[in-house]
């Protein structure tokens, strides 16, 4: 009779632990699970975008040097294990810029790809909530451009963009599957 009322209260200080699930975040964290989501979602719009802006007619050469995620930055996987911080705020700064060119009064303004804009901004937008679930201000000036390779720089910040956005697409993929509880089994 002892054993099975032991047994019947191992059952039930088991379910009780595994019914509270994951441990409660704490307002500081980041809720990756949700960047992942947004980055998805900046990933498809990117993509989208990138296949509607047209290449310039002329070529141009870009020499600002983009914001781009570096093999230093540490996006690996096993990187991320130990220490996401590097790479988590090199995706900030990239975000900071993107969220600048694509600014309602950006690159898309008054250049030949305004209309793009409204697509333009929808990805501010995102870019921008990105920025918050990681809770860093959002950038709201603009990145101003000389008007003779606003097209250029249409193209060349959707090509950047695009890019970056599959690269954070997996970090964000990562680092919220990290997230998910882990359930063991305990002996009794």
């Amino acid at each position: 009779m002892a054993s099975s009322l032991l047994l019947v209260f191992c059952v039930a200080l088991s379910a009780l632990s595994s019914a509270s699930g994951a441990p409660a975040r704490s307002a500081g964290e980041v809720n990756f699970s949700e960047c992942k989501a947004l980055s998805i979602k900046l990933n498809e719009m990117a993509r989208d975008l990138y296949i509607m802006v047209e290449s310039p007619k002329m070529s141009s050469i870009i020499d600002d040097p983009p914001v781009s995620i570096r093999p230093i930055d540490t996006c690996d996987p096993l990187s991320l294990q130990s220490n996401k911080e590097a790479c988590q705020s090199r995706i900030v700064l990239a975000l900071k810029n993107y969220t600048r060119i694509f600014h309602k009064n950006g690159v898309f303004k008054n250049s030949a790809c305004s209309e793009w804009r409204a697509r333009a901004n929808e990805i501010a937008d995102v870019t921008g909530d990105l920025l918050r679930m990681l809770k860093e201000p959002v950038v709201d000036h603009p990145l101003t451009a000389v008007n003779w390779y606003d097209n250029a720089l249409c193209r060349d910040s959707m090509e950047r963009l695009y890019s970056f956005s599959i690269i954070s697409a997996r970090v964000f993929s990562f680092l919220a599957s990290t997230e998910a509880p882990k359930f063991e089994m305990k002996p009794c």
